[in-house]
C-alpha cells in the first residue's frame, strides 16, 4: 500500500496574463521522498514550487498540506533585508523547539560565521546563509529551487553529503545533472503545463522521456 502523501498538490492551474502555464499539474510528495522536478526552461517549475511552498495560489486546483508537517523553501533569488545578521536571519526560520545550535553549525559548514551583515553578503554568501535557514529546523519537507547556483565545488559536495543524510523530504529544482542524480529517487517532468511522474531518481530520466516523446508520435 502506497504511503499517504505529506504534501499534495491536484489539478493544478495557472495563467500569466494571456499564457497559460499549469494545466492539471501534479506533485505528491511522502515522508523522505527525494524527488527532482524538471522540464525546459519556462515551463513553470519554479511557480509550481512556490505553489507547493504556499508562496503563491494557482487559479484551479488543491493544495493539501498534512496537519503538522513542517515545510521550508529556498527560492533562486533570497531576501535576507531586514536581518542584522546572518545568524538572526537563520534564526528566524527556526521555532522555540528547534536546536539552535544547527544555525551556527551550518553558517559555520558553509563558510560563514553568523556576523556577517546581509547588504554586504555576494550572491554564493547569501546562497549559502538561505541553506542554512531552510535546513537548520530539520523540517519535513525541503523545496529548493537552484541550491547549487552561485556555489563552488566544495560547497556543492558538502550540501550533496548532507542532503543525502537528513531524514527531510525534497523537491529540487537544478541545471546540475549529476547534482540531481545522485541525490534523487523519483522524477516529475513539467512538460507543456502538465506532470509526468518517474519512480525513478533523475539517472533514469532522459531515455524515459525520450521513450514517452516517442509513443507521443
Amino acid at each position: 500500500m502506497a504511503a499517504a502523501p505529506i504534501l499534495a498538490l491536484q489539478g493544478i492551474r495557472l495563467t500569466i496574463g494571456s499564457t497559460l502555464l499549469l494545466e492539471d499539474a501534479e506533485l505528491s510528495v511522502t515522508a523522505g521522498d527525494r524527488i527532482a522536478l524538471v522540464g525546459r526552461n519556462g515551463s513553470g517549475k519554479s511557480t509550481l514550487l512556490r505553489i507547493a511552498a504556499g508562496e503563491i495560489e494557482a487559479d484551479a486546483g488543491r493544495r493539501f498540506l498534512q496537519p503538522g508537517v513542517t515545510i521550508r523553501y529556498l527560492p533562486q533569488e533570497p531576501d535576507l533585508s531586514g536581518f542584522p545578521s546572518t545568524l538572526h536571519y537563520v534564526e528566524d526560520g527556526m521555532q522555540a523547539g528547534d536546536e539552535h545550535y544547527r544555525a551556527t553549525y551550518l553558517l559555520n559548514a558553509l563558510g560563514l560565521t553568523g556576523e556577517e551583515e546581509p547588504a554586504r553578503l555576494s550572491g554564493g554568501e547569501a546562497r549559502r546563509a538561505a541553506l542554512a535557514r531552510v535546513l537548520a529546523p530539520e523540517p519535513d519537507i525541503i523545496l529548493l529551487d537552484e541550491p547549487t547556483n552561485h556555489l563552488d565545488l566544495p560547497a556543492i559536495e558538502w550540501l550533496e553529503t548532507e542532503l543525502g543524510a537528513i531524514r527531510s523530504a525534497f523537491v529540487i529544482i537544478s541545471h546540475d545533472r549529476r547534482f540531481l542524480a545522485d541525490l534523487t529517487r523519483a522524477t516529475v517532468w513539467l512538460d507543456r503545463g502538465a506532470t509526468r511522474r518517474l519512480d525513478q531518481g533523475f539517472a533514469a530520466f532522459e531515455g524515459w522521456r525520450d521513450s514517452v516523446l516517442e509513443e507521443e508520435e
